[in-house]
């Protein structure tokens, strides 16, 4: 199954890339599909000499007097298999599975103040023995995104804007708040949020509710247990940029392991960041607030470092250190475990094997672009836990590993490699491998094997 998903993938990949390739003029730099897909702006095309792509005739549709609609989408392909997965404990899928993604949006503009947004997600998953993972595999046709942005103020240099709805919500590093981009069903939120930009600086603020997924159409709902709200503030530079936020949420009945209770949580961070040929990016978060009877006090901070080299293929080397508290005393009723809330996937690679929390990470990377649009990127990070006194977490803080009184913090290491390929501005095709070598501590705590692997090939194609 694995060799024909294969073939399958790259030879769509270079039928369809191959006349696109051959005929693709110079790159207008306006002509951009980002993430999130609502920062898209096709405007450009009210002139009609640079319409240059077939799609651009459902990009840009004016309707008179300042109106028009815009309409895109998304459809990614990938094949997964994992070999012990969940450090052996899952029930096993020797053939692999597939998982489907479909993304349809409509941005609708009633002039220069109004906007409609709405984005349709579908999604399924085929093949894994004992059916799709929940939450984050199946869901089968539901409203992933759908607001009313009003922009209050408009002038030169400065705009306000309010929006409404539901929407995804991602700021900064992504390592508090980022789209849920890696795994086959995207997370998105039920709230108000406003935005402001002026000169060099940007904020935002929200009040929200994450919305639960269910495989079911049209079913899924804001979480009436779950509530987040934050501010954040950016200011950027040609040398050093600066973030500056406060985020906070309220869950009831969360799980660590310590146990079971409602947890109120305030974080506050900083961050400093900067691109180019040197690169860095710092970045130090505190949290403080309660679980049931006790208090919650938390700490991350993260160092990653990069360096350019001109020369053939481009290299670039990377070193992330990344330290998150864990708890220290499981009588306590206080909690030292570090939330960090809707964390990228990156963290542990695709494969989204383990989360921040109770976790140091050390990790070398070195990134080659053999051509312009080929990049591979491989690493090998280094994993212990921070508290020997505390579990090990996945990505959205779920207790996978608990701790059980086993001494010793080395956790394992992953090595990791990642090829991907853009063969035209519509479609990208890519390759992540990652391999694992378990520590003795999930050995001991739930007997768990001694290595994991896990390979995804991917197709995407946006519009």
């Amino acid at each position: 199954m694995f060799s024909r998903c294969i073939f399958v993938l790259v030879t769509s990949a270079v039928v369809a890339a191959s006349p696109a390739t051959a005929q693709t003029p110079t790159p207008d730099p306006s002509r951009r599909y980002p993430l999130p897909t609502y920062d898209e702006n096709w405007q450009f095309l009210s002139d009609p000499t640079r319409r240059a792509d077939p799609w651009d005739i459902v990009k840009y549709l004016p309707s008179g007097d300042g109106m028009f609609a815009s309409f895109g989408g998304e459809a990614r392909e990938s094949y997964e298999r994992f070999s012990n997965q969940n450090f052996g404990l899952s029930v096993p899928s020797p053939n692999g599975y597939l998982l489907q993604r479909y993304l349809l949006h409509a941005d609708v503009h009633l002039g220069s103040r109004l906007r409609l947004w709405t984005e349709l997600n579908s999604s399924f998953e085929n093949g894994r023995v004992g059916g799709p993972q929940p939450v984050t595999e199946e869901d089968k046709l539901d409203l992933h995104q759908g607001f009313v942005e009003f922009e209050i103020v408009q002038r030169p240099g400065v705009a306000v804007s309010v929006r409404g709805g539901r929407q995804e919500i991602e700021v900064g590093s992504g390592r508090m708040y980022s789209l849920r981009e890696g795994p086959n069903v995207p997370l998105s939120f039920d709230g108000v949020r406003a935005i402001a930009q002026t000169g060099s600086w940007r904020f935002d603020a929200w009040v929200a509710r994450p919305v639960t997924t269910t495989p079911g159409i049209f079913d899924d709902s804001s979480h009436r247990q779950f509530s987040v709200w934050g501010a954040y503030v950016t200011r950027t530079s040609r040398r050093t940029s600066l973030d500056v936020y406060y985020l906070g949420w309220d869950l009831r009945n969360a799980n660590f392991d310590k146990g079971v209770a409602n947890e109120l949580r305030h974080t506050v961070g900083a961050r400093l960041w900067r691109n180019g040929l040197w690169a860095y990016d710092l970045e130090g978060m505190y949290q403080f607030g309660s679980f049931g009877a006790g208090n919650i006090r938390a700490w991350r901070g993260v160092v990653e470092a990069s360096r350019g080299f001109a020369g053939r293929w481009n290299p670039r080397v990377k070193i992330d250190f990344d330290v998150a508290s864990g708890d220290r005393n499981r009588s306590s009723p206080n909690l030292g475990t570090f939330n960090s809330f809707f964390q990228s996937g990156e963290y542990s690679g695709r494969a989204q094997l383990l989360g921040a929390s109770n976790s140091i990470r050390l990790e070398p990377t070195l990134t080659l672009a053999p051509r312009r649009n080929v990049s591979v990127s491989t690493g090998w990070g280094f994993y212990w836990r921070e508290s020997v006194q505390d579990g090990l977490y996945g990505i959205p803080g779920n207790l996978i590993v608990p701790s059980n009184g086993v001494p010793g913090r080395y956790e394992g290491s992953r090595p990791i490699a990642e090829v991907a390929w853009t063969l035209n501005p519509h479609l990208s095709v890519h390759l992540n491998y990652i391999f694992v070598f378990n520590g003795r501590f999930e050995e001991r705590s739930v007997h768990a094997t001694t290595t994991e692997s896990y390979i995804c090939p991917w197709i995407t194609y946006r519009f």
